[in-house]
């Protein structure tokens, strides 16, 4: 029960995710932050109570009619009793959020009083909040002091595990909190850690070591350029820090998937030091396993499980797209490569194999 209400929850966020972000109020990294350690207090728990609503109420993303939302993209300053934010109105009409996912915040904007800002957002949040809370709330976050600070980290092995688990998880929002693997068993990942030379874990990490992103990085056997790395499907609690891994990939001159996604039909596109890329990679296993991860980009794996690509590999092979560790295979073509690019038109048509 508990893997099919984790996988119910991962499609609906893939659909809420192209359909139903437009009209919902943002907020930064930094802000929620705050948010969270005042969420985290135990001194005053009606004020915890009302902050931790505040932050679901922005991770969720709900839709709102933009008629109804003024100022957005709120952030903090270097004062401590008041918030940065931006009118609504301002942000241009062929904003591509996709490619400039901060703009927003660096626009020019304007400042207003932490209170002002708390009331309008539990408004939204249909919080009822009265005038003497509403002031403790303020008195806490000016008193409040966070190491806001993220940064990347490289983990390999067993700590490839530990970071799918969602007790690790900053929120359970945005991909991240709906990934289908999270919580799975060690067994399920056994993979990571029989190839500590293959494959490591991408982590966006705080001070308290909880992560707001990953994505697994891999060491090609081939590539279809130079890159002799590439960045697998980034997860995370905001989408506004997905662009963050895509610097850090190209930074570190990786090749890294085009389309965030798992569809076996853009397996093959990817972007590499700002250009278009559109091939096959390869990457050789030291050792099979029992069970395997759902895998969104390197989904094939050969009969001897000693090969995994983003396309079919000859015959009888096995697809990794099962959230229960199961290997798959075709009914209709059997595992035969119906194409280069993998379009296999029985790819729907599947049968689960045990291993």
């Amino acid at each position: 029960m508990v893997m099919i209400t984790k996988y119910d929850k991962f499609i609906l966020e893939s659909i809420k995710n192209e359909i139903l972000l437009e009209g919902a109020i943002c907020a930064s990294s930094n802000f929620l932050f705050r948010l969270r350690k005042i969420a985290d207090n135990n001194v005053n728990p009606d004020i915890a109570r009302y902050a931790k609503q505040i932050i679901e109420f922005i991770e969720s993303e709900d839709w709102i009619d933009e008629d109804d939302i003024k100022q957005n993209y709120f952030d903090v300053t270097d004062k401590e009793d008041t918030l940065s934010f931006i009118q609504q109105n301002k942000i241009p009409e062929d904003w591509n959020e996709e490619e400039d996912m901060d703009l927003p915040y660096r626009m020019t904007r304007n400042e207003m009083k932490v209170g002002k800002i708390i009331k309008y957002l539990c408004k939204f949040a249909r919080i009822d909040i009265s005038a003497k809370s509403l002031e403790q709330f303020v008195d806490m976050y000016k008193s409040t002091k966070v190491d806001t600070n993220l940064k990347f980290e490289l983990v390999k092995g067993d700590d490839i595990i530990k970071y799918y688990s969602e007790v690790n998880y900053f929120t359970e929002y945005g991909t991240l909190g709906s990934s289908c693997m999270a919580g799975m068993g060690w067994k399920t990942f056994k993979i990571y850690s029989k190839n500590k030379d293959k494959v490591n874990l991408l982590v966006y990490i705080d001070g308290d070591k909880k992560i707001h992103g990953r994505a697994l990085v891999w060491k090609l056997d081939e590539s279809p350029c130079s890159a002799k790395y590439f960045m697998d499907r980034v997860y995370t609690n905001r989408s506004s820090d997905e662009i963050k891994f895509k610097n850090f990939a190209n930074e570190n001159g990786w090749l890294y998937k085009k389309y965030m996604n798992s569809s076996v039909e853009t397996a093959v596109d990817f972007l590499y030091n700002g250009k278009d890329i559109k091939g096959i990679i390869k990457v050789k296993l030291d050792g099979d396993c029992k069970e395997y991860p759902f895998l969104d980009t390197l989904s094939f794996l050969n009969k001897k499980k000693t090969m995994l690509s983003n396309v079919p590999l000859k015959k009888k092979g096995y697809l990794l797209h099962s959230v229960y560790g199961e290997l798959e295979r075709c009914d209709d073509c059997n595992g035969d490569l119906v194409n280069r690019w993998g379009n296999c038109s029985c790819i729907s048509g599947r049968e689960s194999l045990s291993s």
